[in-house]
């Protein structure tokens, strides 16, 4: 049931060469000293995590996801043509917009090629550092509006523990 690995073959483990299982079945054990399994359960009891399993599944994967990103090279690799390509992370909607635009506007291209060609119509038509001074000041926006709105709820609180505004 725990991992334990094989001699001639670190990767899998005994338990799944013996049950046929696929390696997503199986489960490794963790030694973790008091400390540590408090804070484990202090993200869980923020409801950040519904487990301690489900905190460490997170863990691991970005741990991986990070490792595996750390292989890549600092350098960019350039093609024949002087291009670097780059990851995108985009939302599922994202994705499924761009990908109907690119079907049904872009005469079938491919999406790296129409996300190349819109940053470099937006570099052309607005500055980079123009597009990031609105991004701060979208942000410190945020930021305020979320702040006067934490008042706005601490007053209206303090309203209705003196009795002058009741719900």
């Amino acid at each position: 049931m725990f991992d334990k690995s094989s001699k001639k073959d670190p990767v899998r483990s005994v338990e799944s060469e013996e049950s046929g299982k696929v390696p997503e079945d199986e489960r490794i054990a963790l030694r973790c000293n008091r400390r540590e399994l408090q804070l484990l359960d202090s993200f869980v009891a923020s409801g950040e995590f519904r487990s301690r399993s489900e905190l460490m599944r997170e863990a691991l994967r970005e741990f991986t996801r990070t490792r595996a990103l750390s292989g890549v090279p600092a350098t960019p690799r350039v093609d024949s043509e002087g291009i670097v390509e780059v990851p995108v992370r985009l939302r599922a909607e994202e994705w499924e917009t761009l990908q109907e635009y690119a079907r049904l506007v872009a005469n079938g291209r491919t999406l790296s090629d129409l996300l190349a060609e819109f940053v470099r119509r937006a570099e052309l038509e607005l500055k980079v550092s123009e597009l990031v001074s609105r991004a701060r000041n979208a942000v410190h926006q945020a930021a305020e509006t979320r702040a006067r709105l934490g008042a706005l709820q601490g007053s209206g609180k303090d309203l209705e523990r003196k009795g002058v505004v009741g719900r």
